[in-house]
């Protein structure tokens, strides 16, 4: 993929700033392509350069946070046989978090009743895959599945709490009560 200009990423940069002040507005199904570019104050042949419509709009944004996501737990996280488990899973999630927190209000439109709960469910399989790599799909291991279901959404809840909130909890503090449960619940 060819790197965007810089024309290129400004225009895209307004379009998503906009397209989240509308969705923290009103329900997806709501926003249309002129209400985006009336908000950017620019052409809709702008937008059909970038986006077929707002769903579009939505599953590319969805893609971009996953693929950075990913990137960041690749690049900070050390592979399985390098660092034991516990390790491993609280720099995962101090990672996810501290990414997190660096787009909270983008997170907590993205997240909220107006939002795509695709995102969530694409943030709890990343985190599968990178901290179980395949072993919850062993059918021998349909119990670590459940396990895994249990931990993901309970720590979900927690994150989307911190988010909503605004507790003034920091990310470290988050990461260890998470690590800490799911320790607890993987021992028994």
């Amino acid at each position: 993929m060819e790197k965007e200009n810089r024309r290129a990423k400004i225009t895209k940069l307004l379009l998503t700033d906009s397209f989240l002040h509308l969705l923290e507005q009103k329900p997806l199904p709501r926003i249309t392509v002129k209400d985006i570019c009336d908000y950017a104050d620019l052409n809709r042949s702008t937008y059909y350069r970038y986006f077929t419509d707002p769903y579009d709009q939505m599953t590319k944004l969805e893609e971009e946070i996953i693929e950075e996501m990913v990137s960041r737990i690749d690049t900070r996280v050390p592979k399985e046989k390098q660092a034991d488990s516990t390790a491993r899973l609280s720099l995962a999630v101090k990672q996810i978090l501290d990414y997190i927190h660096s787009k909270k209000d983008m997170f907590r439109i993205l997240l909220s009743n107006h939002g795509d709960y695709n995102l969530q469910k694409d943030i709890l399989t990343v985190l599968a895959e990178k901290l179980f790599s395949g072993s919850i799909q062993s059918p021998a291991n349909k119990s670590l599945l459940k396990e895994y279901i249990f931990i993901s959404t309970g720590s979900f809840g927690m994150i989307y709490y911190w988010l909503m909130t605004d507790t003034q909890a920091d990310t470290g503090e988050l990461t260890e009560q998470i690590t800490q449960y799911c320790l607890k619940i993987l021992q028994e």
